[in-house]
């Protein structure tokens, strides 16, 4: 046991912590939001560090991710990465700890070297510092791919304008990954409505060249395997002229200035119109 460590744990610890505590606050704390949560959290990991430091040195520390430090660090990480906290503040807060307890440890007793104490010290906290880190970035990468999943998503949604009529607007550009979503989509919602037409609306497609023809091609050619005719809809006129260029053609496909034509033209081929209130109806 390392007993310079044990007597600041025993003698100083409140004063320690409520020096810590207050640095965070200073320096950290006023560049976010600061729960209360958040200093109860850091009172329980600064007691798991005392308790490590007062234990066995090692001259190889690693910090084990299902130990008591390692499950309070990475719930201390996690809480920090909700809250869209820079990663460099979530080091520094230890690094500032290290700090405190480097200078408590050396005014323990001035006439007597500590360097073995200290060299210990900065084991833990490059183990805890490089540990901090890359449970961030974990964090933050998985958080980031689940909320580009959402935005997938919402970006390619299935619209049931009419009974067996769906509508597909396309917006943003459309790449391998996103044209493979779209097709997906697109066929469990013809599955599911048995559809007989889909709008396929291009108006917020930023460009179309041969890549972006090809993917269309591909869902389009899917879609008609389940029976579903294409109304393409919104290609603008640059988009036609590049299209006519590269001697791409549809094939079977209506084409349509508009949405507003395209759903006109699909409600026609299920035998449904749009008509004013007051036009008479057949008996």
């Amino acid at each position: 046991m390392n007993t310079a460590f044990q007597r600041l744990q025993h003698d100083q610890r409140a004063e320690l912590l409520a020096d810590w505590l207050q640095h965070l606050t200073t320096t950290f704390d006023r560049h976010h939001a600061h729960p209360s949560s958040l200093d109860i959290q850091r009172e329980v990991l600064f007691n798991a560090i005392l308790a490590t430091l007062a234990g066995v040195p090692s001259d190889d520390f690693r910090l084990d991710p299902e130990s008591e430090l390692g499950r309070h660090l990475s719930r201390l990480i996690a809480e920090q990465a909700r809250q869209l906290a820079n990663p460099a503040d979530s080091i520094g807060s230890l690094l500032a700890l290290k700090s405190i307890l480097a200078r408590a440890l050396i005014a323990l007793d001035a006439e007597s070297p500590v360097i073995d104490e200290l060299l210990w010290l900065d084991r833990v906290f490059d183990g805890l510092s490089l540990f901090a880190f890359k449970s961030f970035v974990d964090i933050r990468e998985r958080l980031i791919a689940e909320q580009s999943l959402s935005l997938l998503e919402l970006s390619t949604p299935v619209l049931r304008v009419w009974h067996q009529v769906l509508l597909l607007p396309l917006v943003g550009v459309i790449d391998t990954q996103r044209a493979r979503q779209v097709t997906e989509r697109l066929l469990e919602s013809i599955a599911q409505y048995e559809a007989r037409v889909t709008i396929l609306d291009l108006t917020g497609v930023p460009v179309l060249d041969t890549s972006v023809a090809q993917h269309l091609m591909k869902t389009i050619d899917a879609a008609r395997l389940l029976g579903t005719r294409i109304v393409m809809t919104g290609i603008s006129p640059e988009g036609a002229q590049t299209l006519t260029k590269l001697g791409i053609r549809f094939a079977d496909v209506i084409s349509r200035a508009t949405l507003r034509a395209g759903i006109a033209e699909a409600l026609l081929i299920v035998g449904r119109r749009i008509a004013p209130l007051n036009e008479e109806r057949p008996a």
